[in-house]
């Protein structure tokens, strides 16, 4: 251990010249840092601006959505409404066109039985005529040939 000394005690000189360039260096790598750090923190600074601008645009963005999103709920509701109000009203209209259909087929089966009682009203009429003709054919050639 005593020889490791002896070598240091030899090298003192030397170590007491350098120690201010050792000083100068350290300081400048230390200065260095600061500026890298300074630096380095201005642009994080500047990165929190533009994060915090982006999120507050972000939120606008989103209220924009949310509210455009609240808007086609409402309308989606107001349509389903409409759809089965719609619906109800389809089905209570085929309800009643089927029975106006009905309605109509009785209607049509009491003008045909109608046509036939006319019809046959007519015939019975017309037989009456002529039956009624010749008898007063028959009345008269009777009267006069008497």
């Amino acid at each position: 251990m005593w020889p490791v000394l002896v070598q240091l005690l030899k090298l003192a000189p030397h170590m007491t010249r350098l120690a201010p360039v050792a000083d100068r260096y350290l300081q400048t790598r230390a200065e260095g840092r600061d500026s890298e750090r300074r630096a380095v923190e201005h642009t994080v600074d500047g990165l929190r601006g533009d994060l915090a601008q982006t999120a507050e645009r972000m939120q606008g963005d989103l209220t924009q959505v949310n509210a455009a999103q609240a808007a086609m709920v409402q309308q989606l509701n107001q349509q389903s409404e409409m759809l089965a109000s719609l619906g109800s009203d389809m089905r209570a209209t085929r309800l009643r066109s089927d029975e106006i259909e009905v309605g109509i087929k009785a209607m049509e089966a009491r003008m045909a039985r109608l046509w036939m009682i006319l019809i046959a009203g007519i015939v019975v009429l017309a037989i009456l005529a002529a039956v009624m003709i010749a008898m007063l054919l028959h009345m008269r050639q009777s009267l006069h040939g008497s």
